[in-house]
């Protein structure tokens, strides 16, 4: 039997072939099928795709991006409102969430010593002020007097009338002794004049009656009278003298004394006004602690605000100083995002790149997303450790992880969100994810950028 294989060759284009097919088996009639022109082809097309392939991922570039993670917040400070003192609360008046106007009440507390503080303060501001007024009046040497119904007003009366008298008195005593002396001195002078005369007409005596002796008409005994009379009136001018001298110096010292205790008065009135004004200015500033104390026995929102916490306690409850009881966010303050940068990719973002900002809440496929730019990056890299130790931030960081991070800011220049429920607005705290542009890179770039390090960093272990 004929091999029927055995067929002599004809070429794919030969007319004859696909009727001498007929008659071979069906592997045969396969295997001497024609070739179709696409199959010699397909290497070619192969590579020349693959070449394309190369060629579109050196040139094509796409945007380079660094992610973080981050919530939005406020670009005020958050108001944070506490007690100055020791308190008892007696209200809460609010609760999270609630929006509150600038001067509405948030929480009471105790007014009980508040309220005794500002009391006694006051009293002592009106007693401080009433002594002023007197000691002023008494310094200018004018009277004090009052007859209205403010007992501080009329104790400091009849104080300045008691020092009155009393300081009245000391002066007409000081002007007795000084009027009698001054009549001692006159007195004493008039004498000292007397005697000066007799004197004068003793020695006369007492020259007649030497003369008389010498004639020996008058006798010794009359010439000795004369001279002890003589004698006596001079021993009478010098006792005048001296008294009126001493007299004198009496009367100088009891106008310096007179003129001490005047001086002695003014200043004790002067350093009593000193440090009774100084008292009453102390006092005036406590009496201002205290009426602020006062005031903030009723804790008032600051502005028109959002009440963002609540602290965990109860009418009835102990609030040390300081203590935080409610926190507010400000509704008319501007918004940004608080984002965290691994510390691999800090080296790539710089200071106003664009970023794309993506809320959680909305996915941004159906409801957009914000355009802002980075406004802030951290000069320095935090720790999961360090913020445990010292918070940095607002936004709160895993605590699973050692790696290294940055603290950035985010400012949102346009919110694109369409489609969200009626009443929705941006509000501190929601997670939002950022696209940071850092540049632009391509796809083989990017492709030879991962493959690189695997390949240099390959097979290298001892």
């Amino acid at each position: 039997m004929r091999n029927r294989t055995n067929l002599p060759a004809l070429r794919d284009d030969d007319e004859a072939l696909p009727v001498l097919l007929e008659f071979q088996s069906p592997s045969i009639a396969v295997i001497r099928a024609p070739i179709p022109g696409l199959a010699r082809h397909v290497i070619w097309i192969i590579s020349a795709m693959f070449v394309c392939l190369v060629a579109a991922a050196g040139l094509i570039s796409v945007d380079r991006v660094v992610t973080a993670r981050g919530q939005v917040v406020s670009r005020a400070p958050t108001l944070v409102v506490q007690p100055l003192d020791p308190s008892i609360v007696r209200s809460i008046d609010v609760h999270v969430g609630e929006k509150v106007r600038a001067g509405q009440v948030l929480a009471r507390l105790d007014p009980t010593l508040a309220t005794a503080d500002l009391a006694a303060l006051a009293a002592q501001v009106a007693a401080l002020q009433a002594q002023v007024s007197r000691l002023q009046a008494e310094a200018n040497d004018k009277p004090f007097v009052y007859t209205g119904l403010d007992p501080n007003l009329s104790l400091q009366a009849a104080i300045a009338a008691q020092k009155k008298a009393e300081y009245d008195f000391r002066l007409r005593n000081y002007a007795e002794k000084v009027n009698s002396l001054v009549d001692q001195i006159k007195r004493s002078n008039s004498d000292a004049a007397a005697f000066n005369k007799r004197l004068e007409v003793a020695r006369n005596i007492e020259q007649m009656r030497r003369d008389l002796q010498a004639k020996a008409v008058g006798s010794k005994l009359n010439t000795l009278t004369a001279m002890d009379n003589a004698a006596e009136m001079g021993r009478n001018l010098q006792s005048a003298e001296e008294q009126a001298k001493q007299s004198a110096r009496d009367l100088a010292a009891q106008v310096a004394e007179r003129d001490g205790y005047v001086q002695s008065w003014h200043a004790d009135i002067s350093q009593q006004l000193a440090d009774a004004t100084q008292k009453l200015s102390d006092a005036r500033q406590q009496l201002t602690k205290a009426q602020l104390h006062r005031e903030l026995v009723e804790l008032r929102a600051e502005h028109d605000a959002t009440v963002l916490t609540v602290a965990k306690v109860s009418v009835g409850s102990v609030l040390q100083p300081s203590e935080q009881l409610f926190t507010l966010m400000q509704n008319d303050a501007p918004l940004e995002v608080e984002a965290t940068i691994d510390g691999k990719d800090d080296g790539y973002v710089h200071v106003g790149d664009p970023v794309a900002v993506k809320f959680d809440t909305f996915p941004f496929t159906q409801y957009g997303m914000a355009h802002g730019t980075l406004r802030v990056v951290s000069a320095t890299s935090f720790t999961a450790q360090d913020e445990q130790r010292n918070a940095s931030g607002t936004v709160p960081i895993p605590t699973n992880t050692a790696e290294p991070f940055y603290r950035s800011r985010i400012t949102l220049d346009q919110v694109n969100l369409h489609g969200v429920p009626d009443g929705f607005q941006l509000v501190p705290g929601m997670p939002v994810t950022a696209d940071i542009k850092v540049g632009r890179h391509t796809i083989l770039a990017y492709m030879l950028s991962r493959v690189l390090p695997v390949a240099h960093d390959a097979m290298r272990e001892p």
